[in-house]
């Protein structure tokens, strides 16, 4: 399944620069949470904080934490 969620996170593009932590944070969202009612963004500190309650209530975690970093084509 982990397999899945990558190639899904891959092809959606998500983690960009202009994506940002939905918990009034400016960093960089790394971590998308579905929801049956949406889908928040989280960055890596704010993902760990409330990471219980998520995974609680949430039917899919696209974690691209081991992206934080790359260096985007663009820089290189």
């Amino acid at each position: 399944m982990q397999d899945t969620m990558e190639k899904t996170t891959a092809s959606s593009g998500f983690a960009s620069k202009q994506s940002r932590c939905d918990a009034k944070c400016p960093a960089q969202a790394f971590v998308l949470v579905k929801f049956l009612t949406g889908e928040l963004l989280f960055c890596g500190h704010h993902f760990d904080k409330y990471e219980a309650a998520i995974l609680k209530d949430s039917y899919e975690v696209i974690d691209e934490r081991h992206r934080i970093n790359e260096k985007s084509e663009s820089s290189a």
